[in-house]
């Protein structure tokens, strides 16, 4: 009862915190806001344009250092907490962790969970203990206020308040401020207390004075750090503020911005600094310097922290999934789940956004007029026809960089290359068009970033229709369409226009040029896509390929369906050291392997994902058919689930004997075959004509009366060229051929042997297929081989437990009910009557994939193709 009730009023508390969870940012946003509009009135939108243009690149590239530096001695905090619990971490490794942690709780911070996430997941997975690990985030949490509790004290002490118009929000920001700088004197007296620092490991003592005071000026330093940042952005934007006059503002929209639970305080610290500053400098140069202090301390850093992040996890992913076993039932779980998901490999997709936004920067900068009046400084060193084909050209690029972008979220490897040329020529086009080099420097910055990721680039395909190819280029064209609105709006504009003047000052003209470019370089792009970036056909085995595998399967084994190689119509995946092989083929973005890979034992493991990163690489489906029960270990290590698709039925040849009951139906053959005048002979290839076309009439006839076509895949099918691996059992009535059997030779010390094709003409004598198969078992028995195998029995024992899956007691309906259309239990009574060993056979397939579509693909694959399935 008592649990019952303390869940009845958590839920209710669960919900209201909820409620204001949102309710607080959306009312401070609003309030900032209505404060904003109502004192500001007079802004310029393009007075702000032209005061970020006239930045200088290097001073630009200067505060993102800076920032950069900034944002990483954050780390500090951290690596004086890991010092007193002891932690064995290498400072470089804290610190590195520290700064992914650090730039994405800035900016994505949720209530702490992002920077608690990854510090979690981070420590964790270097073998920290969950309680130190813990303890160092609450640590962290409780330290980062202090310097800015600190910078809030001075601001009250020395009368630098923020300037906030209107009575009662003044008294209101004041209020929050005292409190704010009460914080400190809280913190040294509250974490004396051991019961409000209970959550400490019970063996680690309270913090000391020394600790604190390290921690609060580590704080303080970084809170400065940060201020000084602010302070250089609004300098070179043209806005001169004084140190002490930032103290206050920036103090006061810190600590509003933090209390407003916005992430990263965006709106409310920017609104409440242009409220504080604006009514005494510039609002452009105000807005130009948080505009530039937000992409150097927040969203650089954020890429940076996404960039190492990804790296962090993709190395750690085998630790990471053992945390996340081991964490979850504990509480602090769910702190893991928005970094992993947003870490999760974004190191590629951040590549792609920044190739994409290299496109953007490119017709931004030949859209934007503004940014035009550098042709006239460029005129003093180059030619008006290199300006005028370079700005052409950059629009080109753009576009195709825009249409890259795709690719390099894909991994593919073709579009990694181009995007390299096209990164590296669209920077000497950006100085060629007029100096720009801070654009030259993004640009030559995104291919050095693509440099570092080289490796990842492995795709030689993607696939073309997916919902994610569509949003690319969706984006692609909307940002096209941007441009071709701009350039018409300026062309509609100017009276003047005309489209084959060429001159330093003629805008209109130039972005009209430019707009064939645009629909130029979509056209190159969707061209280009269509036919680079489908999947390559799969080659076809070559003769000494074939002899190859030949003898690998002999001297390793070749399975139940190595011989099936021969048949030409599988393609051969070699194992990096070709000491295994797979044979495969191909349906839909499917790359289905018959069987398990052949080869030694030491390398079929290493075969199997060699070949799923092969289907990877290809953006397809890697698929393995018939796999038996011996080997299912080696798949489920993979990655791999597991369908059930029946039992194979095989018959130790040392225990064949046509005497005794259990070989009564074959001992009744054979004697009867005397009297049909049956003769039984076996020949061993190369066949002649004579025989090759003989053989070739009854399995002509045989398909005739059961008005099917030839199969291929897992089922053989008469070719003369995949006859001649084997032998041939052949069944003569009289002199005439009546039936006939290819033989599947055994490979290895332990092989397999066993019939393929086993075809007779419909007039045959009834026994002529048993006395052929007994005939094929003895000469196997003669012959020193262990085991004849009779097939598969489909669907046979799938199913049949009431836990098994869902898919296989569907399937097991199919095998109790679906006689009509395979006699599926008959096949199984057949082979029973021999007391054959039963082997369990199996799909296996990635997680995730639907089985019933994929069974449907294998059995297209089987019958030639979907055309040929569907057409029967």
């Amino acid at each position: 009862m008592t649990a019952s009730l303390t869940d009845d009023t958590a839920a209710p508390a669960a919900s209201r915190w909820a409620f204001l969870r949102w309710l607080i940012p959306a009312a401070f946003l609003l309030l900032t806001g209505w404060l904003v509009w109502r004192e500001l009135t007079s802004f310029d939108l393009t007075q702000v344009q032209r005061t970020l243009v006239a930045v200088p690149t290097v001073k630009a590239l200067g505060i993102a250092v800076f920032a950069l530096i900034a944002v990483g001695l954050t780390g500090l905090v951290d690596l004086r907490i890991a010092r007193w619990l002891k932690l064995n971490v290498r400072a470089g490794e804290l610190l590195h962790l520290a700064l992914i942690a650090n730039a994405l709780s800035n900016t994505v911070n949720l209530s702490g969970a992002m920077g608690a996430g990854v510090r979690l997941m981070g420590l964790n997975g270097r073998g920290i203990d969950l309680p130190r690990t813990a303890t160092l985030i609450g640590m962290q949490a409780l330290s980062l206020p202090l310097g800015l509790s600190v910078l809030v004290a001075i601001a009250i002490f020395t009368g630098n308040l923020p300037l906030i118009p209107g009575t009662a929000t003044r008294w209101l920001a004041l209020a929050v401020l005292v409190a704010a700088s009460l914080y400190l004197p809280l913190y040294f007296v509250l974490t004396r207390q051991r019961r409000l620092m209970r959550w400490l490991p019970a063996e680690q003592p309270l913090p000391s004075l020394a600790l604190r005071l390290e921690l609060s000026a580590i704080s303080l330093l970084d809170w400065l750090l940060a201020g000084a940042t602010l302070y250089v952005c609004l300098n070179v934007s043209g806005a001169a503020v004084t140190p002490l006059e930032l103290l206050g503002a920036f103090a006061g929209a810190s600590v509003l911005g933090l209390v407003s639970l916005v992430p990263g305080g965006l709106g409310v610290f920017d609104g409440l600094l242009l409220l504080a500053l604006g009514q005494t400098h510039d609002q452009a140069a105000i807005v130009s310097g948080l505009f530039l202090f937000r992409l150097a301390y927040y969203l650089l850093p954020l890429f940076v922290g996404l960039y190492l992040g990804s790296g962090l996890l993709v190395d750690r992913l085998p630790q990471l999934a053992r945390l996340r076993e081991r964490l979850a039932g504990h509480p602090l779980y769910g702190l893991l789940q928005l970094p992993a998901g947003l870490l999760a490999d974004l190191g590629i997709r951040l590549l792609a956004i920044f190739t994409f936004a290299a496109g953007v920067l490119l017709l931004a900068s030949a859209a934007i007029p503004g940014l035009h009046d550098r042709l006239r400084a460029a005129g003093q060193y180059l030619s008006l026809l290199t300006l005028e084909s370079s700005y052409w050209l950059s629009v080109l690029t753009g576009v195709l960089l825009l249409g890259l972008a795709r690719g390099i979220d894909g991994r593919l490897r073709m579009a990694y290359r181009l995007t390299q040329f096209v990164l590296a020529f669209s920077a000497l086009l950006a100085l060629a068009k007029g100096l720009h080099f801070g654009e030259a420097l993004f640009l030559l910055g995104v291919a050095a970033l693509l440099r570092s990721r080289k490796s990842a680039f492995s795709q030689r395909a993607m696939p073309l229709g997916s919902f994610t190819t569509a949003g690319w280029i969706a984006g692609l064209l909307a940002v096209v369409v941007v441009f071709f609105a701009v350039g018409v709006a300026a062309v509609l504009g100017d009276d003047s226009f005309d489209l084959f003047y060429v001159g330093f000052s003629e805008h209109s003209s130039r972005l009209a040029r430019g707009l064939v470019a645009a629909a130029l370089g979509v056209a190159v792009y969707l061209i280009w896509q269509s036919f680079a970036v489908r999947r390559p056909a799969p080659p076809a085995p070559l003769r000494r390929e074939l002899e190859e595998a030949r003898e690998l399967y002999r001297q390793h084994g070749g399975g139940e369906f190595g011989h099936l190689s021969f048949m030409g119509d599988k393609s051969l995946f070699w194992a990096g050291d070709r000491q295994a092989v797979v044979a495969y083929g191909t349906i839909r973005d499917r790359l289905v392997a018959l069987g398990s890979p052949c080869g030694s034992e030491a390398a079929v493991s290493r075969a199997i994902l060699d070949f799923r990163r092969f289907a990877d690489s290809q953006n397809s489906v890697p698929v393995f058919y018939e796999v038996l029960e011996p080997e299912l270990s080696r798949f489920h290590d993979h990655g791999f689930d597991l369908f059930k698709l029946g039992e194979l039925a095989t018959i130790k040849l040392e225990e064949f004997s046509l005497a005794g009951k259990r070989w009564e139906d074959l001992r009744q053959a054979v004697n009867r075959s005397a009297k049909e005048n049956l003769r039984f002979e076996l020949h061993e290839p190369p066949f002649d004509t004579a025989l090759l076309s003989d053989v070739q009439q009854v399995s002509d006839t045989w398909l005739a009366d059961k008005g099917g076509s030839e199969k291929g895949f897992s089922l053989g099918r008469f070719d003369p060229a995949y006859m001649s691996w084997g032998p041939l059992a052949l069944v003569y009535h009289g002199e005439r051929l009546v039936a006939f059997a290819n033989v599947l030779p055994p490979y290895g010390r332990n092989g397999t042997v066993s019939v393929d094709l086993m075809r007779h003409v419909p007039d045959a004598p009834r026994s002529s297929m048993d006395f052929l198969f007994a005939r094929v078992m003895q000469w196997g028995q003669e012959q020193k081989f262990s085991r004849f195998s009779l097939g598969m029995a489909p669907l046979s024992n799938v199913g049949a437990n009431p836990y098994a899956r869902i898919n296989e007691r569907l399937a097991a309906l199919a095998f109790r009910y679906g006689n009509s259309r395979y006699n599926y239990q008959g096949i199984r009574r057949y082979k029973e009557k021999f007391r054959p060993d039963w082997t369990g056979s199996y799909l296996a397939y990635p997680r995730g994939i639907w089985v019933p579509g994929l069974l449907v693909d294998v059995a297209a694959l089987v019958g030639g193709g979907y055309r040929k399935l569907l057409k029967g």
